[in-house]
């Protein structure tokens, strides 16, 4: 491994060469606050959001590449007056120890230049708007040393986009002052978009710097701290030993502060530095009190790691594979819990917008529901409350002014539910059902009420042919002009009403309504045949047809031929025949599958095709054309799963898995611990890098497809599904996980060493027949909601009775396959 490894416990990434291919970067988050740093101290934070309440600024052209600014403490020796950072970076001096590890909640830095071994350990606590800089210093050296320190991040203060673009005109509302030696700034022009005809306003926080270290000096202004025609990695006042006492206001502002250390041989000191934001000047100093003690911070970062080991654990695997461990039971999990948190708000690639994605939290919060199941149920409450009374949605929006687009996105209403039947499956919380959630544009409903009228909007929204339309696009946003006339038709889009249409029809049958499960079967059915009739290729499903007619994914094509998801949601949505979906799954093998996993569709548009849009746009092999995406491959590994095609679902995990690429990493460039969204394709230059990593949906899914379809542990409306789909070579495997209000300890075995079939469950001793594990019966689960009528308003409650004996307890499951 050129550049790091995973540490023995697999609980840290252990990088221990800074001159990584890229920045390799952690988040650091609890409640509002959240901070993105690399391994070298870079990056920038925010709380609640990304794009207007920033506050460090960071530019994604300078942070992929330089990686500047970020968070550092520079030391200088005032006697020999050499200068580096802790960090490595921006001084990048010469080390003789280096090392950076990213953990869960925490990154530590650590180096040993001109005999001081210094170290920092960032971290957000659990509780609060700040971060912590943790920060030792040790004389390694044979005589006494003095040093100066300087703590130093750079301001961006509310809007990101203001500071990014306008920046001196930006810089005209900033203000900074020192409170009882710290460093505060202010901003007097918050720019909120979406508020036509509103007063300005003021950004309603400040944020401040302060440390424990007696304050010598200080510095608010960037052009005396740097100096003029200074530099990050030489500045003025570090080269000076002090910086400047400068303040001011209409400037650009920092915070800077210089502290003294004198050390002993082999004497160590340690300081606190914090960072972070609050709605009231008088409340900073006792913020940086209640933290300056290194002692109270190492309990808090205790706290830190507590948590993380006890949410880990909730859920464990222990497969023949440690490689598949690491993924499930560490670090997939870790990612999609920061997805979850902040959806695709903030990134080191596009710097971070203000937006939360409709369809992409409906889908993140896959990925922590068995763990977190009422923050998944909070988030599902929060989508509807984002859907207009017609079914439709906003695409997504932006928490501050709680306003967003409406795109008419095909896929977009169907999202909230594929959520609620995943939250339903998992709880059997039957009762939210009858949960009143309020429409985007007045009025309420039941949560039944708001999944029907989702169904409905989509079945309204239909070609001439019946089949959903594209609209302003589906899943691929690439797709943006194919069907903007309102005649385009989207397969997947097909596929996934299908699916969805099938899945309220078993609940329909949970619940006791039996007319409207026979109703939706009806519609699925019609929907399948006329997916068949008009949208088999041959050997594959074609992706759609254009506004003028024309047909895309299809052989007739010269590129854009065969799409992934057209074939894995076949799949999904069971809509192909059985013979179908065998084909046009080993079509996607057959033409989709590269080296390093499987294209979104082959071959890549060579041309820009107006008629297409935006996705023949981006260069061959990248993002939307033709890229390796993630997302794509999950689905895939889960329909392979679905067809049970022995090892299959396995070894594509493994190709696609972070922790192969990851073996190569001047090849794949991006971080070797989290799933990318996606890799280029065959047609880029970069086959196989690795690009837009951590906030992708990529990390739920791939949890899923590990979880509930390869171990094949899968919750169900009644129960808990045993369905493994796993190499023929492994003996067994074990997996702990919650359900209902129980632990589940399942050991399986598998003696006649194949791919799938549960031949035995036992439950506590107790055999059950079959591979479904009954969850227990509520008291009822009947209720009297709407049909497929969008304007029922579903009053009637359902019961939600507790499941008997389920409560606390662990049940022992032994499943022998053959």
């Amino acid at each position: 491994m050129s550049y790091g490894h995973f540490s023995p416990d697999g609980f840290e990434y252990v990088i221990i060469d800074p001159r990584t291919p890229r920045p390799w970067v952690n988040y650091l988050t609890f409640g509002r606050y959240c901070a993105l740093i690399s391994h070298t101290g870079g990056g920038y934070s925010f709380f609640g959001s990304s794009g207007y309440n920033r506050l460090m600024r960071a530019h994604p052209s300078s942070m992929n590449i330089q990686d500047i600014p970020g968070r550092y403490i520079y030391v200088i020796d005032r006697d020999s007056e050499k200068f580096w950072s802790i960090n490595w970076q921006p001084v990048q001096a010469p080390t003789d120890e280096w090392e950076a590890r990213h953990g869960l909640g925490y990154t530590k830095i650590s180096s040993l230049v001109n005999g001081i071994h210094g170290e920092i350990t960032f971290f957000v606590p659990l509780e609060g708007d700040l971060e912590i800089w943790l920060c030792r210093l040790e004389n390694r050296s044979y005589h006494k040393r003095s040093l100066a320190v300087f703590p130093y991040v750079e301001w961006c203060l509310g809007s990101y986009v203001f500071d990014l673009i306008e920046t001196s005109f930006a810089n005209l509302f900033k203000t900074v002052e020192v409170i009882d030696g710290a460093i505060v700034a202010g901003m007097r022009l918050w720019e909120v978009s979406h508020r036509p005809s509103k007063p300005h306003l003021v950004w309603p926080v400040y944020a401040f710097m302060g440390m424990s270290l007696p304050v010598e000096s200080y510095d608010g202004l960037r052009e005396k701290f740097l100096g003029r025609y200074g530099s990050y990695a030489s500045p003025e006042a570090v080269r000076r030993g002090r910086c400047f006492n400068s303040l001011g206001k209409g400037q650009d502002v920092i915070a800077a502060l210089q502290g003294g250390i004198s050390l002993d041989p082999g004497q160590s000191h340690e300081f606190v530095v914090v960072v972070g934001a609050a709605e009231s000047k008088e409340d900073i100093p006792g913020l940086i009190r209640q933290h300056a003690d290194p002692s109270v911070c190492r309990r808090e970062l205790e706290k830190v790691k507590r948590f993380w080991a006890e949410y880990t654990d909730r859920i464990w695997v222990k497969t023949p594979d440690p490689e598949f461990d690491l993924s499930v039971n560490i670090w997939n999990k870790y990612q999609s819990w920061v997805t979850y948190n902040w959806s695709r708000m903030a990134s080191y690639y596009i710097g971070g917008g203000s937006t939360i994605g409709f369809r992409d939290s409906s889908q993140d919060l896959l990925g922590i529901l068995p763990q977190e199941p009422d923050r998944a149920k909070r988030r599902i409450q929060e989508m509807f409350r984002h859907q207009f009374k017609d079914g439709g949605t906003l695409h997504n929006w932006d928490p501050v002014s709680d306003t967003g687009p409406r795109t008419g996105h095909s896929d977009d209403a169907l999202w909230p539910v594929l959520a609620v039947i995943a939250y339903l499956k998992e709880t059997g919380d039957f009762g939210f059902l009858s949960e009143k959630v309020p429409y985007y544009d007045g009025d309420e409903d039941t949560v039944l009420g708001h999944m029907v009228r989702s169904i409905n909007y989509t079945l309204g929204r239909v070609s001439d042919r019946g089949i959903p339309i594209l609209a302003a696009g589906d899943w691929n946003d690439g797709l943006d002009q194919a069907g903007m006339e309102g005649k385009g038709e989207s397969t997947m889009t097909a596929e996934f009403l299908a699916w969805m249409l099938r899945e309220m029809a078993d609940l329909y049958d949970v619940i006791g309504k039996m007319e409207d499960a026979l109703k939706y079967r009806a519609i699925f059915n019609e929907l399948a045949r006329r997916v068949n009739d008009n949208l088999w290729d041959g050997a594959w499903y074609v992706r759609g047809t254009t506004d003028r007619g024309n047909v895309f994914g299809s052989s007739q094509n010269k590129h854009g031929k065969i799409y992934l998801n057209a074939q894995s949601w076949a799949v999904l949505s069971e809509l192909a025949p059985p013979d179908r979906a065998l084909r046009c799954m080993e079509s996607a093998r057959e033409l989709l599958e590269t080296e390093y996993g499987l294209a979104l569709f082959a071959p890549a548009y060579q041309d820009p095709d107006p008629e297409l849009g935006i996705i023949s746009m981006f260069v061959p092999g990248v993002k939307e054309n033709a890229a390796l995406f993630t997302h794509a491959a999950a689905w895939a590994i889960v329909a392979e799963a679905k067809l049970k095609r022995g090892d299959r679902p396995y070894n594509l995990l493994k190709k696609t898995s972070f922790i192969t690429h990851g073996k190569d990493q001047d090849r794949y460039m991006a971080e070797p611990y989290v799933y990318a969204e996606y890799l280029h394709g065959p047609d880029s230059g970069w086959h196989g890098r690795g690009e837009f990593t951590w906030t992708t949906g990529s990390a739920a899914w791939m949890l899923v497809a590990s979880l509930q379809w390869i171990l094949g542990i899968r919750p169900e409306f009644k129960g808990l599904r045993i369905d493994p789909v796993i190499p023929p070579a492994w003996d067994g495997f074990h997996v702990r996980r919650p359900f209902r209000g129980a632990i589940y300890e399942i050991e399986v075995k598998n003696p006649s060493h194949v791919s799938h079939g549960v031949r035995e469950v036992r439950v506590d001793g107790k055999i059950v027949p079959g591979n479904l594990i009954p969850a227990g019966p509520a008291d009822s689960m009947a209720v009297n909601n709407p049909s497929a009528d969008d304007t029922h308003t579903g009053d009637a409650p359902i019961d939600n009775a507790p499941l008997p004996g389920n409560c606390g307890r662990v049940h022992r499951v032994e499943v022998v396959m053959g």
